[in-house]
């Protein structure tokens, strides 16, 4: 970064963002003092006035992480900013930027905010965009001011999915920024920093040696680790929230991520619960991590189904040979038991599992006949072993005596329509071959006569002998 040219030396800090990783990961540790022993890497900061870099050189020279100057307000995009960028993350350096700030007013920090996020969107920034607050315009500001002013820019900053952090030199923070609660960037010049409020990044000198920089560079220390919250793909935990990072950057909307999809809403918030897509879609997230049901669900004392990109789904579904039925009318709730449709068929459904019954079925202690579509069977039907009679108002399968238009018939306690002779009550009755009961008619059955009576009751016919003819004796032949 560049010091004001007109002092010797100033100091700077660091501040600390307010986001929660997924795995807890506390702020960088305070200290009353921090030294290079202690880092946890080094870096560089860089402008245009340190000229065209190597940066093959200066990876090779030991530098892990680097903050490139994006511009200011008053100067625009720092001229060396692009190939700065482009040459640090090319050399595999973790690369941070930063902005010099003239902002006076929380709106003025806001669209220096803006600003950044509009000059770095074709870029990958995967370190801390850093608010460098040292100007001569913030002296006659009050603390609470400057601290409206940090926090416009870094609330904008870290809406958009990144990760900031305050610079200033440490007469700065201990006089007028105490309150900061940003990730700090220390800049005092000596052998160790002694400023003991989160110090994360510390600027050692302005006067460092690196291969590969032309002259004098700003030398840093780091103290925290940012490796769970600055990541090229995965979740990071935020605010009691969760964010979802592809290629470095925050994302929004549906992500494809570990075989299944999630969602983001518009601040990049993880989604969970039910969730209706502006297309109208239903969707049911996760509580435990946000991911889409699929299949047959469980949710909320309901039975669910969901399709393979997690649309929740109504009507008819198969799943392995077995059919279900998910009610709209219910937002979707899989039936069970009785279900009748628009054109007046009726369906079961298994009250334990839900899926549809086919087949002779038992049913609160009535016998049923559903065909191989789920419909449930009435009137006379052939099965193989015989034919039966299912009540037409109730689909019950009927025994005993039963009336119809044309006939009176007789099932068994099975339920088989009798034909032939059959005995009821003891009392014999004979059955056609279609089941109906015979009545007022003579019968002649396996040789036997019959008289069947009115009610259809058989008896056997008295049949009267003819008298024998008299027998005429020979007359003897005369002689």
């Amino acid at each position: 970064m560049i010091l004001n040219k007109l002092k010797t030396v100033k100091q700077r800090i660091c501040a600390a963002v307010l986001a929660v990783s997924v795995f807890m990961m506390a702020p960088c540790a305070e200290a009353f003092a921090v030294a290079p022993g202690g880092a946890l890497a080094r870096g560089i900061d860089v402008s245009m006035h340190n000229g065209a870099i190597n940066w093959g050189q200066v990876a090779s020279s030991g530098i892990n992480f680097a903050f490139i100057k994006v511009g200011s307000t008053k100067s625009g995009v720092d001229p060396q900013f692009a190939a700065n960028i482009t040459g640090a993350q090319a050399a595999g350096i973790r690369t941070g930027v930063y902005l010099y700030s003239y902002a006076v007013t929380p709106e003025q920090a806001a669209n220096e905010a803006n600003l950044v996020l509009q000059w770095i969107d074709p870029y990958t920034v995967n370190y801390p965009i850093v608010f460098d607050i040292e100007d001569k315009c913030h002296r006659n500001l009050s603390n609470q001011q400057l601290i409206d002013i940090i926090n416009a820019f870094c609330t904008t900053i870290d809406a958009a999915g990144y990760y900031p952090v305050v610079y200033s030199y440490k007469n700065m923070f201990t006089g007028k920024l105490s309150n900061v609660g940003w990730d700090k960037w220390v800049a005092q010049y000596a052998d160790s920093c002694d400023y003991n409020n989160n110090v994360c990044f510390w600027q050692s000198s302005s006067r460092g040696s690196i291969s590969g920089v032309n002259g004098n560079v700003d030398l840093d220390y780091q103290y925290k680790d940012y490796s769970q919250f600055i990541v090229p793909e995965g979740f990071v935990g935020h605010n009691g929230s969760v964010r979802f990072y592809r290629n470095w950057k925050m994302q929004r909307g549906w992500v494809a991520y570990n075989d299944t999809r999630y969602y983001l809403d518009g601040a990049g918030n993880l989604v969970s619960g039910w969730f209706t897509d502006t297309d109208g879609s239903t969707y049911y997230l996760s509580p435990a991590d946000g991911s889409i049901a699929r299949g047959q669900c469980a949710v909320e004392g309901g039975d669910y189904y969901f399709t393979a990109d997690g649309v929740k789904t109504t009507g008819w579904v198969t799943v392995n040979d077995a059919k279900y039925f998910y009610e709209p009318a219910s937002n979707g709730v899989m039936k069970r038991e009785w279900l009748s449709d628009e054109q007046g068929n009726f369906y079961y459904f298994d009250p334990q599992d839900g899926h549809m019954l086919t087949g002779a079925q038992t049913i609160g202690g009535a016998n049923y006949l559903f065909s191989p579509e789920g419909v449930r069977m009435s009137g006379m039907v052939a099965r193989e072993d015989g034919s039966y009679y299912y009540d037409p108002a109730s689909g019950q399968m009927v025994t005993g005596w039963f009336e119809l238009p044309d006939k009176k018939c007789f099932a068994d306690q099975a339920g088989h329509v009798v034909t032939g002779i059959y005995e009821i009550e003891k009392q014999l009755y004979y059955f056609d071959e279609t089941g109906a009961l015979v009545r007022n008619q003579t019968l002649e059955l396996n040789g036997v006569i019959y008289n069947a009576s009115a009610e259809g009751v058989l008896s056997e016919a008295v049949v009267e002998e003819a008298p024998a003819e008299p027998v005429q004796e020979e007359k003897p032949a005369a002689e």
